[in-house]
């Protein structure tokens, strides 16, 4: 019996021949449904010429070094890294080995959490994993950093009871979102967040409208003080010709100052640190401030464009609220 000469190209190029030939071919009634088969056929084993050749591997009984099974022919029997004679006709060699099944570890996991913390919901795994992901930005290479982030997001999916379909499909439609969104030039090491515009200013009618009557009554005591008062060179102080015009000033003041009083951040007032400020009303100068999303809070730096996600995501915040003062240090005598 002679060894076949025809090369792997020549195989793949004669199945392609036969493919077109029997898909151009004008035969009809029963021969047609044989070609269609023969086609069939053709197109299968085409496939598998175009598919990378599966290698299959044996453990070495002796040093545990995972060897190809050609490779052992080659070295007359034996391991070719320790040289000890493998027998493939004997267990355990004949088993090609292979690494664990991730569904199975998957599955295993599922088994241990559930076993080891029972019936808890999905926030415990998700903020874990938020410690884990910086242990990881730290040690990039450690291996087992990602281990734990795959475990716990794996868990915490499963005890949402959120199905990869969902994921996926959750995915897909984010993908779209973000292909849409202006993102800031790229820099290693830090956080890429879209950029956000700007919401409109809200008008705030009430507050606006106090601020407003407050000015005017301003304006008409300027006005007045000017025309009926005027600066002591000597003292410095603004002085009227009697007390009646010193008292109608006063009075002007007052009402300012009243009305301004309607509202506790109309006007020139410092804003009361005590007082959660809507992000849908007004965003803060850059610097850090206590932030929160309704349930949470965080202090997080806002760089003037927005604030730099901590425990508390960035496009979560509703609110946020200047720090307090310092305490100062009180020094005795």
């Amino acid at each position: 019996m002679t060894k076949s000469t025809i090369t792997r190209e020549q195989l793949i190029k004669k199945a392609q021949e036969q493919i077109e030939f029997c898909r151009h071919t004008k035969i009809t009634g029963e021969g047609r449904a044989h070609v269609n088969q023969c086609a069939a056929l053709f197109e299968i084993a085409l496939a598998a010429m175009d598919s990378e050749p599966v290698v299959k591997k044996v453990a070495c009984w002796s040093c545990q070094n995972e060897v190809e099974i050609a490779a052992i022919s080659d070295c007359d029997g034996c391991c070719p890294k320790c040289g000890t004679r493998i027998h493939l006709d004997e267990e355990p060699y004949i088993a090609p080995l292979s690494a664990p099944d991730r569904d199975q570890v998957r599955q295993e996991h599922a088994e241990w959490s559930q076993a080891t913390f029972g019936n808890v919901g999905p926030v415990g795994p998700l903020k874990h994993l938020s410690k884990e992901a910086l242990e990881a930005a730290a040690e990039p290479g450690d291996l087992s950093e990602w281990a734990d982030m795959q475990f716990l997001l794996w868990d915490a999916q499963r005890r949402a009871g959120i199905t990869d379909e969902q994921i996926t499909q959750a995915m897909i439609d984010k993908l779209a979102v973000n292909k849409q969104r202006e993102w800031p030039e790229p820099k290693d090491g830090e956080p890429r967040l879209h950029i956000k515009s700007q919401p409109a200013p809200v008008i705030t009618f009430y507050r606006d409208g106090i601020e407003a009557a407050a000015k005017w009554i301003d304006q008409q005591r300027e006005a007045y003080d000017s025309e009926h008062g005027w600066s002591d060179p000597d003292t410095g102080a603004f002085e009227f010709s009697n007390d009646a015009q010193r008292g109608y000033s006063s009075t002007l003041e007052e009402l300012a100052e009243g009305i301004r009083a309607l509202h506790p951040n109309a006007g020139n007032s410092p804003v009361i640190t005590d007082r959660w400020i809507p992000v849908s009303e007004k965003l803060p100068e850059r610097g850090d401030y206590l932030v929160s999303d309704g349930r949470d809070f965080d202090v997080q730096l806002f760089n003037g464009e927005q604030f730099i996600p901590g425990f508390v995501w960035e496009d979560k915040i509703t609110h946020w609220m200047p720090l307090p003062a310092t305490p100062q240090e009180v020094r005795g005598e």
